[in-house]
């Protein structure tokens, strides 16, 4: 079994954000970035889902089936 390594720390992508966070320090500036975030997010999504269905490796059975689930904790 291979050992999960656990990094402390922030990794490269995390620091360089963090750096360029000292441009822009305006409300309007972090709304935008905010927006540019999720639409990055949103994109990678939909390339991760389309390539998933693509391989097979999703259906739309398992969609519908995840739908119609009761995922809440039980109290």
């Amino acid at each position: 079994m291979e050992a999960v390594q656990q990094q402390y720390g922030l990794n490269p992508m995390q620091l360089h954000l963090v750096s360029m966070l000292n441009y822009n320090n305006t409300k309007d500036a972090e709304l935008r970035l905010k927006k540019a975030l999720e639409q990055f997010y949103a994109s990678e999504f939909e390339n991760m889902k389309a390539s998933m269905f693509a391989s097979g490796e999703l259906t739309e059975e398992q969609i519908e089936h995840g739908a119609a689930t009761h995922f809440r904790t039980p109290y």
